[in-house]
């Protein structure tokens, strides 16, 4: 969005764009939401909370997602605030907020990230699912059993060795495999986001070298093959 505007291209300009392509847009990551002492290195925390809401007004964003850090000052049970201040003014300009849990940041896990949104009360407020995220941090099928598949706002697939590599998860992150090609168990988690009406938006988030190296529409072809073919293997199971 920066380059863009550096380029002369303004926020509404890429909103009017998609529109007449039929798309929606959706803002990932925003991060700043709650006051920390120190700023985090992530790459995305450039922009501030109030400067990433006013561009997703002016794109005409449908919804936004909202990050944690890997350390904060702030008590986790009071990031629900803070989360529901982000959801209201989302709301002013009609869009959906969803809190993504990761097990390299302080809303590490399922368990974290429902507690939040379901304190925060905002009913444009729910919850991203990364079947990375989830595996590789704590895969409490139990919670998710628990969690009201409408508060499920997005279903991202991806997989991963049984294994971590060397490193931290942080690192291994970006290096995530399409749908199969892992050891995680995809289809479980498809069936258990089933259960509990949540298979409504669903598609691949596969970080990777690999797939970063192939053309745009090709990599964006194999990864929604992959995804769609691992979902209807996992619904035509017992």
């Amino acid at each position: 969005m920066l380059r863009a505007a550096g380029a002369g291209t303004t926020a509404g300009d890429i909103g009017r764009q998609a529109r007449g392509l039929g798309l929606d847009l959706i803002m990932d990551p925003v991060m700043n939401w709650y006051p920390d002492r120190e700023p985090s290195p992530s790459r995305f925390a450039g922009v501030s909370t109030g400067d990433a809401l006013r561009m997703c007004e002016a794109i005409g964003v449908t919804s936004l997602s909202v990050i944690a850090t890997a350390s904060s000052d702030v008590p986790v049970p009071e990031l629900a605030g803070h989360f529901g201040r982000v959801c209201d003014r989302a709301a002013d300009f009609g869009a959906r907020v969803h809190l993504e849990f990761m097990p390299f940041t302080v809303v590490r896990n399922l368990r974290i990230a429902w507690d939040l949104v379901r304190w925060a009360g905002r009913p444009n407020g729910g919850l991203v699912f990364d079947t990375w995220h989830f595996f590789r941090g704590e895969p409490e099928f139990d919670v998710l059993a628990g969690v009201p598949g409408d508060r499920i706002f997005c279903v991202q697939l991806d997989d991963a060795p049984a294994v971590p590599a060397p490193g931290s998860l942080r690192e291994e992150t970006s290096r995530r495999l399409l749908p199969g090609d892992g050891a995680l168990d995809l289809g479980a988690a498809i069936r258990a986001l089933h259960r509990i009406g949540a298979l409504n938006w669903v598609g691949p988030e596969v970080i990777s070298p690999e797939l970063a190296a192939l053309p745009v529409p090709d990599a964006a072809a194999l990864a929604m093959h992959r995804t769609r073919a691992i979902v209807a293997a996992a619904l035509a199971g017992p």
